[in-house]
């Protein structure tokens, strides 16, 4: 341990020494001769930053060479050595110089590779901030965004950060690793630490070696992994092929409409890509721990929960994507909801009524309910809006039909080339219920049609002195009058046929005067 912590403190002293040789090297380098050299003469457009590096790397070599032959000699002196002098001249002709000789080859070797490190190290630090700028060059030029329709999943601002955080951390891990390979060619060259650089190189040895059998083992999974990862890709290319032909009419395929391409796309693309995802999740590195084991186990639990809501609302979507029962902006009535469809997922459909209130309503309901759409594409005649009102028996039955109609015909928005029609519901104990019923082809506008229309039928009866009997009243009248309109109380209707059996004299029915 002693021999190490001396070992350290030798390297700390040989690098401060080199930086303190470097500035008079420099110095003296710069007011001789030696300053026109070639190979200054490279270093000059450069400032002096490299030149004072590669010397510094250069003396700090040199020192490291001569104090390990120092301590090779040191440490191969032995107390014997000292007492005899005879054998002290033979040590100092023979040995020592065999000694320094052999010692001198080894290190000037581990120096030189040390010196190569540093420059390593040097190359690597000035590659990166070249690295940087470049990164910060393409952030707007070369980066685009990743979209999911609206959604951005991918900003070239997070992509340029992250290649930029990946290089950083790419650099440092470089840094120490160069690091540790030049601290184990300088505890090479001292005798009392050469054990540890063996012991160092054996652990990394097999680091390295534990790290390249895993990675050959793996090569038959990645094959895998890429040739998966094709086969979705081409797919995926080849449906888009098919989606874009549908959509711009240039292929047709027979029962799957226009409107249907996009849904249709989105589900067998899900479907590729889940598919994909069980294909390839046995190959992923690491796919037997126990680890990916507890979190496929804990995603299971958490689909198991909501799995049946879940899955009805899914179906549900999709049954109503197939069964085109509602489309975006149709005016439809949804159990007691009223309006127009907003927006159509496989989970919600969300619907703005009349109030401008938007309300979710989960698939599943939404099929288990029914469904009113004003907006049908098989309703070309046009929807058919109706109001009923009372008026009683002293009004004639023909002027309330046509004012009723009048009324229908004054009113926006409804047609006119298809003539309204009233029908008589009931005979009621007071009154008589009429039934109007228009056409329009604006079924987002229907209450505001019914208000104009309901308004139309007031001005109507009121301008003709005609009372609506809603709501109902009581009034006295003399019981011996009849209430019956003036103008109806002379019609002669046409005459009634009533059947009688026939006879073998005469077989004309009797007419009923």
């Amino acid at each position: 341990m002693l021999i190490f912590l001396f070992s350290i403190l030798v390297l700390l002293f040989s690098w401060t020494t080199a930086h303190l040789f470097t500035v008079p090297t420099i110095y003296f380098v710069r007011t001789t001769h030696l300053y026109n050299l070639p190979v200054f003469q490279k270093l000059r457009p450069r400032a002096g930053k490299k030149a004072v590096s590669f010397l510094r790397k250069l003396i700090f070599a040199s020192i490291l060479i001569g104090l390990g032959l120092l301590l090779t000699v040191v440490l191969g002196i032995q107390p014997i050595h000292l007492i005899w002098k005879n054998y002290i001249q033979n040590f100092v002709d023979f040995e020592l110089t065999q000694t320094l000789m052999s010692g001198l080859l080894d290190n000037l070797v581990l120096a030189l590779s040390i010196f190569f490190v540093f420059q390593v190290i040097d190359l690597v630090n000035d590659f990166f901030p070249r690295l940087y700028r470049l990164l910060e060059k393409w952030r707007h030029t070369r980066f685009r965004m990743l979209r999911f329709k609206s959604l951005e999943l991918i900003t070239p601002d997070q992509i340029t950060d992250g290649l930029i955080s990946l290089a950083r951390y790419s650099q440092i891990g470089l840094n120490i690793l160069l690091g540790l390979t030049g601290l184990i060619f300088a505890l090479s060259i001292f005798p009392g630490t050469q054990e540890i650089a063996s012991n160092l190189i054996e652990i990394f040895g097999e680091m390295l070696v534990g790290a390249g059998e895993t990675v050959l083992g793996y090569l038959p999974n990645l094959f895998t992994l890429i040739f998966i990862v094709i086969v979705t890709h081409y797919l995926l290319k080849l449906l888009r092929f098919f989606h874009e032909g549908i959509h711009s009419k240039k292929i047709k395929i027979v029962g799957l409409h226009q409107e249907l391409a996009e849904p249709t796309f989105q589900l067998l693309r899900f479907i590729i890509v889940t598919f994909a995802l069980v294909a390839a999740y046995p190959f992923l590195p690491g796919s037997d721990s126990p680890v990916f084991r507890g979190i496929t186990i804990f995603v299971g639990f958490l689909l198991s929960l909501g799995s049946t809501s879940l899955v009805t609302n899914i179906v549900s979507g999709i049954v109503l994507t197939y069964t085109r029962g509602l489309r975006i902006g149709d005016r439809v009535k949804i159990g007691q909801t009223v309006g127009d469809v907003l927006e159509r997922t496989l989970l919600v459909t969300r619907i703005r009524t009349i109030k401008n209130v938007v309300v979710t309503i989960p698939n599943g309901m939404v099929l288990n309910n029914e469904i009113i759409n004003y907006n049908a594409p098989m309703l070309k005649e046009g929807l058919i809006l109706n109001t009923t009102v009372t008026i009683g028996y002293d009004v004639p039955w023909r002027k309330v039909h046509n004012l009723l109609i009048q009324a229908a015909l004054a009113t926006h928005g409804i047609l006119s080339d298809q003539k309204p029609f009233v029908l008589q519901t009931s005979l009621g104990d007071y009154y008589v219920s009429y039934e109007l019923n228009t056409y329009t082809h604006a079924p987002e506008r229907m209450a505001v049609i019914y208000s104009e229309l309901h308004q139309n039928i007031q001005d109507q009866f009121n301008e003709a002195g005609v009372e609506i009997m809603s709501p109902g009243y009581t009034a006295y009248r003399d019981g011996s009058e009849v209430v019956i309109p003036t103008q109806d109380k002379n019609h002669k209707s046409a005459p009634i046929l009533i059947a009688q059996p026939f006879s073998a004299v005469d077989t004309k029915p009797i007419r009923n005067s």
